[in-house]
């Protein structure tokens, strides 16, 4: 059983109306303000309280949530071009944010490779995607993301150790597919759902690969439950 999106290079905001348009970003320009708020809070709460190395390490990844979510909302609001984005290291970011909100385990085996899509936009596919794999694999549950390079694309395969196709919630789950499958279209790559080895379900994005990145070595992040 499998999905697949085909190849499509039009702009994040072609689809939507003018009107649309105008109301996201003035949404992204109104919480752009309360994201930059946060980010510098947390830098003084940090500079000013001497935080142990558990907190320091929470206070850290509530300023990098906030930047991120600056960074989506000055995406749109800036419409900037592709990319490159490292595919590598923005999944192990996403994975690391990830681990604060799941009480399972987490791996990312990923070898050095960048796309030619912008980072927000591998950012939000990687976010969504291993977001729903958490919430099917549940407490206890596992996760895994790999990266790798296939000629001229890359591939991404997030997999989950959940009851598999047609047993999980859809709601929240099936946006978040939707608004992936949108923007791998738009990035020129296909999607695919299959069976995971975990047992759950693996979906597999496929990205045009940015040439000018050096192929690195593979490198990978053994799991890590949620702290």
């Amino acid at each position: 059983m499998f999905y697949k999106t085909q190849a499509k290079t039009d702009r994040p905001w072609a689809e939507a109306t003018g009107a649309e348009f105008r109301t996201l970003r003035e949404l992204c320009h109104d919480l752009t303000v309360p994201a930059t708020s946060i980010k510098l809070l947390t830098q003084v709460a940090e500079a000013e309280s001497d935080p142990g190395p558990s907190m320091r390490a929470r206070l850290r990844q509530i300023s990098d949530e906030a930047a991120r979510i600056a960074d989506i909302c000055g995406y749109f609001l800036d419409q900037p071009g592709s990319g490159p984005a490292d595919l590598d290291l923005l999944a192990a970011e996403v994975a690391d944010s990830a681990r604060w909100r799941f009480a399972g385990l987490i791996d990312v085996v990923a070898e050095a490779v960048s796309v030619a899509a912008h980072p927000v936009v591998v950012l939000r596919i990687l976010t969504n995607l291993t977001d729903n794999a958490c919430r099917a694999a549940g407490p206890g549950g596992r996760v895994r993301l790999t990266v790798q390079r296939t000629g001229d694309r890359a591939r991404l395969t997030v997999t989950d150790s959940g009851r598999g196709f047609g047993q999980g919630a859809a709601g929240r789950a099936s946006l978040g597919l939707d608004i992936v499958t949108a923007m791998v279209r738009r990035s020129g790559g296909t999607l695919q759902m299959g069976t995971s080895d975990l047992g759950g379900v693996a979906v597999t994005v496929t990205l045009p690969r940015e040439a000018s990145r050096p192929s690195g070595a593979s490198h990978s992040a053994g799991a890590k439950e949620a702290g």
